[in-house]
Formats: structure tokens, sequence, C-alpha cells
């Protein structure tokens, strides 16, 4: 019986942790632009990787339809950068829980 409890248990923590992961998982929808998921991302660290191939990351302080206002960048906590939405090639988020 003892074991069969600790089964259980196992099951249920397995179960939980996966739906836990599944809620956290960026989704991707048909219609996505960078503008979008940039503006999804309001609040949260970002880093973006530029048409140049430079990277900069940092909190996401403000969106508009044209620039990007980064605070509290990595490595340069006292800085803010202001970064052109059409010279982004990715946004990378980071997932918590993984």
């Amino acid at each position: 019986m003892k074991r069969y409890s600790i089964l259980v248990g196992i099951i249920v923590a397995v179960v939980s942790y996966s739906s836990l992961l599944a809620q956290e998982k960026a989704a991707l929808q048909p219609n996505a632009t960078v503008l979008g998921i940039l503006q999804n991302t309001a609040g949260k660290p970002v880093e973006l990787h530029l048409r140049s191939g430079e990277k900069i990351a940092g909190k996401i302080a403000q969106v508009t339809d044209n620039i990007v206002h980064l605070s509290n960048l990595t490595g340069a906590e006292y800085f803010d950068a202001f970064v052109d939405v059409k010279d982004i090639s990715a946004v990378v988020i980071r997932i918590t829980g993984r």
C-alpha cells in the first residue's frame, strides 16, 4: 500500500509539473509580428538579436510602432537603450521554470 501511495504521488507531481511547463510555453500565433511579440512581453527581460549581428539584453520598458525602450541593460544596468524595431531580427525570451 505504501508503494502504491508513493507511485501515485510521483505521478501527480509529474503531471502537475508538465502542466506548469505547458502554461509557460510561448505560443506563436499565425499572424505574429516582432512588434506584437515585443508588446506582449512588456516588462519582461529579453535579448534582442539585431540585423547587424549584435545582441542587446534588458527589460522591455516601452514599445511603440517604431522603437523599443530597454531598461536595466544586462552588463550595463545603469543605462537604457532605444532600438529601432526594423533592426531586430530575433527576440529571445526566457521562460521561467526550465
